[in-house]
């Protein structure tokens, strides 16, 4: 027994058109390989680098910087709902061997109806924290401020680097530059210098060396790579003990280090290997939660999403976290739970029934 519907208007029948469903579903899927190849919910400087200042106006006017928040994006959505409704209206059937389709069916548009919610009813932006401060409150990308109800304060921001196996510091005989040790320049790794008795720890590895005229001691003035250099340690065969500086860009500094050898850095890129924010949530001026924001491990509170997202890559003096609440997620999964159900009776209960 199929349940009564007004077939004959021209506006049923156009949704409920199994063309306009693949067409939908195409346009749908073509937007979302659009936000899959453009980077989402960049900082303006990001896309001006990228695609220039020409470009950043078009993909910001076309919501390309924010696909599925989008509002056309929300509009093939709601087409596609309502197509999919009529087309399970005109399908529908009270007997129990549908039940597995009608649940499939149904699923989709639960699931549909979550995204939908997460659009117009989400919330998302950016919220930068420097060491030892406190944020209540993060800006949206059309830069609107919302409070959280909470605090969240960065109590440290902890930045590695993946180190190239090619990165060596080099040792080579005063006699006759011939090299004679590779040494790895991971710090804290103390190696031996080929089979003199000498041996040699890399200390510390800064980015862009320099010395403060004023204190004389030694700092990064950046976390960019303008004057790569790396303190190591020499130890001889007597027990002599001497710090020292080789420089990737000035190879001849300070190599009046000891009369046998000589040393080069040589130096290759290297690539952000982790960046982690510790953090501690407070709310009425209490400690609530403490927590480590990793790249895919975020933080989770009081229906917020903390997910590292970027930091500051000329002093590392902050960190940028993105901030979600998604109502709609919690209707995706009931849609993904309808539709696992679903296919358990199509695939499974079903075949029983009809062996009876």
């Amino acid at each position: 027994m199929l349940i009564p519907c007004r077939k004959h208007t021209v506006i049923w029948k156009f949704f409920s058109s199994v063309k306009l469903a693949v067409w939908l579903l195409a346009i749908i899927a073509a937007l979302s390989l659009l936000g899959t190849f453009i980077p989402q919910n960049q900082e303006a400087s990001f896309y001006i680098d990228r695609y220039g200042h020409s470009g950043y106006r078009a993909l910001l006017e076309t919501g390309l910087t924010d696909v599925y928040s989008s509002f056309w994006f929300a509009l093939f959505l709601i087409l596609f709902s309502i197509n999919l409704t009529v087309c399970l209206l005109n399908r529908i059937s009270l007997k129990i061997r549908m039940l597995g389709s009608i649940l499939s069916h149904a699923s989709i548009l639960i699931i549909l109806m979550g995204a939908l919610i997460g659009v117009f009813f989400g919330q998302k932006g950016l919220v930068k924290i420097g060491d030892g401060e406190e944020a209540s409150s993060f800006t949206t990308q059309d830069k609107r401020f919302v409070d959280l109800g909470f605090s969240i304060r960065l109590d440290k921001f902890i930045y590695s680097e993946h180190i190239d196996p090619k990165e060596k510091l080099l040792v080579s005989s005063a006699q006759n530059d011939a090299i004679i040790a590779e040494i790895p320049t991971e710090v804290g790794v103390e190696s031996g210098i080929a089979d003199t008795g000498y041996k040699i720890k890399v200390l510390r590895y800064l980015p862009d060396f320099a010395m403060d005229t004023i204190t004389k001691s030694v700092v990064s003035r950046s976390a960019k790579p303008n004057n790569p250099a790396i303190e190591a340690r020499l130890k001889s065969k007597a027990g002599q003990i001497s710090a020292f500086w080789v420089f990737a860009r000035f190879p001849g500094m300070h190599q009046k280090i000891d009369p046998n050898f000589k040393f080069a850095y040589h130096w290759v890129g290297r690539r952000p290997k982790d960046f982690i924010s510790q953090v501690t949530v407070l709310k009425g001026g209490k400690e609530i939660k403490r927590a480590d924001i990793r790249v895919n491990e975020p933080l989770r509170f009081d229906g917020y999403t903390f997910f590292q997202f970027t930091y500051d890559t000329e002093a590392l003096s902050w960190s940028g976290l993105q901030v979600v609440k998604d109502p709609g997620v919690g209707v995706v999964y009931a849609g993904f739970i309808m539709l696992i159900a679903g296919l358990i009776i199509i695939f499974y209960v079903n075949p029983l029934i009809q062996g009876r």
